[in-house]
């Protein structure tokens, strides 16, 4: 079974009262939406609008919430990799790093990451056995240029990729390239208005203001009625009041207006509420991933997902600030899962190789961050509480002097004990004989026998074919 309870911050009065002020916040003070799209969109289904600030009304809230599936379906090109997102799924999904320009790992240091990176980061998630939704970019390829950036992206990701796929923000025309490319490589054109398929993550920029590029993003993704995340990251004292629940509030008024303009858009596409703020580090107002504080803001956001709206939550997690595979980036990982994994979200991204404040993805991180990720879920299992597993026979039977080590049931059953992938088990002699290898270059050898496996490509050749003169055509242009 799984655990009984999860974490919970806030009694459901006091969410009520974030959501109060959020009501307040929208329909007072209003959201600046810099797309010109967008304000004709609220504006044609009754918002007030006043230059580039959009004003909500609790009723327009309310029918958005009430429109919004509460689980929805993520199909994948291999349809047995689908997952449900929402209160009925299993266990939390994971999702790799979004964002970082650079690549490391014990072979060639810090460097920035190139095509050849990427490739290696999308194989080694579809490899994964706890990697379920993947994409975005988890390094960008700086040998790639602008024109041709999300088509080599798009391109590599459905050559390797047939899991439940992540895009990546850019204007209307290139986004709709990577779904012209999806549906070569399904088969079927036209079929992304009816499934979801592929899934974006935008960000609001707090305090209370939605970018040109974000809103074209999000309206895309809404008309295609693929899942639209509305991730903010909002810094306590500096995009965002200093107080946790003041930084909640801006977070909960961003995302919120985001899920309201995706119903008035397509009514129950679906949306991820996806609450990522942090507080920094005030003394120099850098961003930081390690600090509990930013767990909480995010917890209590998890909770109003959940609690109050019956929202599909994601939040980041797997994080640190530590730029080497240290102490402080197990930790501070572990930590941040953890919390956040306890507190029922249903998806985290930000968790496979995540070093230096989301600068860095490292080869060996991605390969720990595996295993504690899979200690996690785990331990959000719970126990096994059947009239079987209190073994009263066996207790019986083995009495006061025998052993259980020889025990039939302990031969029947050990081999469903939850086992490291990458940790040393072993006495100190027997580290010793193996070379005395640190966890990091245990690490750097699995990482590498990983891709030795993965195959050339998951495309048959004709769509391979297909894609490539697709991309040809645009390019040629």
């Amino acid at each position: 079974m799984q655990l009984a309870s999860s974490i919970r911050l806030l009694p459901k009065r006091k969410l009520t009262r974030i959501h109060e002020a959020t009501v307040e916040v929208l329909k007072d003070i209003g959201v600046n939406f810099k797309s010109a799209k967008a304000r004709e969109i609220f504006k044609r289904h009754g918002a007030k609008v006043d230059g580039e600030i959009v004003y909500i009304s609790r009723r327009m809230l309310e029918d958005a919430i009430e429109s919004t599936p509460p689980i929805f379906k993520w199909w994948a090109r291999n349809e047995m990799q689908y997952v449900f997102m929402g209160e009925e799924q299993e266990r939390p999904h994971i999702s790799p790093t979004q964002g970082p320009i650079y690549i490391q790992d014990l072979d060639g240091g810090r460097r920035l990451g190139t095509l050849s990176d990427l490739v290696k980061l999308f194989k080694l998630c579809q490899a994964s056995a706890v990697c379920d939704v993947i994409g975005a970019i988890p390094v960008a390829p700086s040998d790639v240029t602008k024109k041709e950036r999300h088509l080599r992206i798009s391109y590599e990701l459905l050559r390797h990729v047939d899991k439940p796929l992540i895009g990546f923000v850019g204007r209307r025309e290139e986004i709709l390239d990577t779904f012209n490319m999806l549906e070569i490589a399904l088969g079927r054109r036209g079929i992304l208005p009816n499934r979801p398929y592929i899934g974006v993550s935008v960000n609001p920029l707090s305090p209370l203001k939605y970018d040109e590029e974000a809103c074209e993003t999000l309206i895309t993704y809404a008309e295609n009625r693929q899942p639209v995340i509305v991730l903010t990251c909002a810094m306590a004292g500096v995009s965002a009041p200093v107080t946790l629940m003041g930084t909640m509030v801006i977070q909960n008024a961003e995302m919120l207006a985001g899920l309201v303009l995706t119903q008035l858009i397509s009514p129950e596409a679906p949306y991820v509420y996806s609450p990522a703020s942090a507080v920094p580090n005030l003394a120099t107002g850098a961003y930081v991933t390690g600090s509990p504080e930013s767990n909480l803001i995010n917890i209590a956001g998890l909770q109003l997902a959940r609690e109050l709206y019956e929202l599909p939550c994601r939040s980041m997690a797997g994080l640190t600030d530590a730029h080497v595979i240290d102490c402080q980036a197990g930790y501070e990982t572990m930590q941040n899962l953890m919390m956040l994994m306890l507190a029922g979200v249903h998806m985290i991204n930000e968790c496979l190789g995540a070093l230096g404040s989301i600068m860095t993805t490292s080869f060996e991180k991605f390969v720990i961050d595996e295993e504690m990720i899979s200690r996690c879920l785990r331990m959000l299992q719970g126990l096994d509480t059947s009239n079987e597993a209190l073994a009263m026979d066996v207790i019986r039977e083995v009495g006061h002097t025998g052993s259980y080590l020889m025990h039939p049931t302990t031969f029947r059953d050990c081999r469903n004990n939850w086992k490291p992938s990458v940790s040393f088990w072993g006495n100190f002699s027997e580290w010793e004989k193996k070379g005395t290898e640190d966890i990091v270059e245990r690490a750097n050898r699995q990482y590498k026998q990983v891709l030795e496996n993965c195959p050339a490509s998951l495309l048959d050749p004709e769509v391979d074919r297909e894609l490539t003169a697709y991309i040809d055509r645009v390019l040629a242009g």
